[in-house]
């Protein structure tokens, strides 16, 4: 097929025949004048706009369509990972990951403030521990140094991105405030309820009504000045305007709850979660996200996250089980099941393959879109949806 360049002596021949030195006159060049310019300036812009569809699609000259876009090599490598992988495998891929922890792994600190008692205990489950290695360390005027919570880094922010923690106990409530206060924390996500299949997931840590307050022994306040309202973007996320005040200062703290999200499970594949994530990304300081445990779905928002924010720096994005030890090194268990591994893949494919088609059409040929079928509907067996 010629290129653009053997194309250019063609473009130009009306030009040669009529106005070119040395060569035998025709009848075009025995018109009169005007019709000679007339000619010309016809030939020239014949050749403008040929040359423009011709830039845009070199190879594609019959039909003058242009050919969709490649796609970005990060997200094409990404996504070919996924469908040729499938559900089964990835599933199988995520079993011998379960178990890991970072290799000098301690907590000595969950240790100590461990107790059977639920009414004393600053741990809400036995078996999910706090490491050592990036944990949140509280200052007086806070009752407790301790909470249970970790730093977790991600490409933009390699350190402090997010602040992973449980779903606050009744007596931890005040300890999670201060945790707020000296991280100058201004969204806290929720991806609980209070309340799941009967058993206390997460005390009632913020007032529910407006105008309503929360005061604690160490001068904390905090006032629901907004009343409970879903979000514009997405009504499955309901947001809370909170005015925490101590010591004389008053900070704004905007909370967004996430209702639909089952505890070890996973939420219907719609692009919540990357609503949720583009409405708090602005914050330059650290972002509280918590569950029940504050590892599973946890876990699963920052992972997301942390792949958007790889693909927008250019820079590769590490295969899965890299992606999850990095994530556990940082808070332990993070990403607690293969249904949460699978909804990281299930969410993302949605967002390049639905969401924006267009933009990476050249990834949907005939068959990559049978694997992503395939994918949707193993999915949605291992998933029960």
């Amino acid at each position: 097929m010629q290129s653009v360049e053997e194309e250019a002596p063609r473009a130009q021949a009306g030009m040669v025949l009529g106005i070119k030195k040395g060569k035998k006159a025709t009848a075009a060049t025995e018109a009169p004048p005007p019709a000679k310019k007339k000619g010309t300036d016809g030939s020239k812009r014949i050749k403008k706009e040929k040359k423009k569809v011709e830039e845009a699609d070199p190879t594609n000259k019959t039909n003058m369509t242009p050919a969709p876009p490649q796609a970005h090599p990060i997200v094409q490598e990404w996504v070919l990972r996924a469908l040729d992988f499938g559900v089964e495998k990835l599933r199988e891929e995520f079993r011998g990951l379960a178990k890991y922890v970072r290799s000098d792994m301690t907590q000595n600190v969950f240790n100590a403030n461990h107790s059977t008692d639920i009414n004393i205990t600053k741990n809400r489950y036995q078996d999910v521990p706090c490491q050592d290695q990036c944990i949140v360390k509280l200052e007086p005027p806070s009752p407790s140094t301790y909470i249970h919570a970790n730093y977790v880094g991600c490409p933009m922010y390699p350190e402090k991105r997010f602040i992973c923690c449980q779903g606050p106990l009744d007596h931890t409530c005040e300890d999670f405030w201060w945790m707020v206060i000296q991280n100058k924390v201004e969204q806290i996500v929720m991806l609980c309820k209070t309340v799941e299949t009967g058993k206390l997931k997460c005390a009632q840590y913020w007032p529910g009504a407006q105008g309503e307050k929360k005061e604690f022994k160490s001068g904390v306040v905090v006032e629901n000045m907004s009343g409970t309202k879903p979000m514009e973007r997405d009504g499955e996320i309901q947001v809370t305007m909170l005015n925490v005040s101590f010591g004389g200062q008053t900070m704004s703290v905007r909370h967004l709850h996430w209702t639909d999200w089952p505890d070890r499970g996973v939420p219907p594949c719609k692009l919540t979660s990357l609503e949720l994530l583009s409405a708090v990304r602005g914050s330059r300081v650290p972002i509280v996200v918590h569950c029940s445990a504050g590892i599973g779905r946890t876990g699963t928002i920052v992972a997301i996250e942390y792949i958007l924010e790889k693909i927008a720096e250019n820079k590769q994005c590490p295969p899965m089980p890299d992606l999850v030890k990095q994530l556990r090194d940082q808070r332990a268990y993070s990403i607690q099941n293969d249904l949460q591994y699978l909804y990281i893949h299930r969410v993302m494919l949605n967002y390049f393959l639905d969401k924006y088609k267009e933009k990476y059409a050249s990834l949907l040929t005939p068959e990559n879109v049978a694997k992503y079928e395939k994918f949707v509907k193993d999915y949605n067996t291992a998933v029960g949806q």
